[in-house]
C-alpha cells in the first residue's frame, strides 16, 4: 500500500525508511474536507410542525437566494423508511441547515451525521428557544430569528451560506425553486 500511494499516487515522500504526506497527498486530504463539492442540494433539518412552517419558507428562500435547492424529506414522495431517506437525503447534500427550535433529537442527529460526513453545519433557532439549545451545540455561531421577523432570517441564512466555506450557489432564485 505504501508503495502505492508513493509511487501510483504520489501522496507519500520516502526518505530513509520514513514516509511523509507530499504536497499531493494534503491536497487530496483536503479535497475530501468537502464532502459532495458539486451537489447543490442544502438539506433542511427541523422540527415537522406547522408552528414553524412560515419559518420554513424563509429558510427555503434564504437557500435558494444563495444559489442552491433547499431539501426537506417531508417534502419528497417515496415509499422507503424515512430514516433511510434522510441518510441518504443528507449524504447527497453539500450542507445541512439545521434549525433546533423545538429541540427535536431528529434535528441533532441529523447535524452530527452531518458533521460526521465533512458537511458544514449552520445552526438556527427561534429567539425564544435559545436557552433551551443543548449545551454541547452552544459554542456554535447559531442564527436567532424571530416569527415576525421572517425575512431578516432570509437574509441572514443567506449572508452566513454565502460567507462560509459553502459560498454562492450557481442556481439562480427561479432556478431553485
Amino acid at each position: 500500500m505504501r508503495e502505492y500511494l508513493a509511487k501510483e499516487k504520489r501522496f507519500l515522500l520516502q526518505s530513509n525508511q520514513y514516509y511523509q504526506i507530499s504536497p499531493a497527498g494534503w491536497a487530496h486530504i483536503d479535497s475530501k474536507r468537502h464532502a459532495n463539492p458539486n451537489s447543490m442540494i442544502g438539506f433542511i433539518a427541523m422540527w415537522f410542525n406547522e408552528s414553524v412552517n412560515d419559518a420554513r419558507l424563509a429558510i427555503e428562500k434564504g437557500i435558494s437566494a444563495a444559489g442552491y435547492k433547499p431539501f426537506r424529506v417531508d417534502q419528497k414522495e417515496h415509499n422507503n423508511k424515512i430514516d433511510d431517506e434522510i441518510i441518504a437525503g443528507i449524504r447527497g447534500s453539500k450542507f445541512l441547515v439545521a434549525d433546533l427550535t423545538g429541540h427535536r433529537g431528529g434535528v441533532y442527529y441529523e447535524a452530527g451525521f452531518a458533521q460526521g460526513l465533512g458537511l458544514e453545519v449552520i445552526w438556527l433557532c427561534r429567539k425564544s428557544d435559545e436557552e433551551k439549545r443543548h449545551f454541547d451545540i452552544r459554542q456554535y455561531n447559531c442564527i436567532f430569528w424571530e416569527p415576525d421577523k421572517l425575512p431578516e432570517l432570509t437574509r441572514a441564512l443567506q449572508k452566513r451560506i454565502e460567507a462560509s466555506r459553502i459560498g454562492h450557489g450557481p442556481l439562480n432564485e427561479a432556478a431553485a425553486t
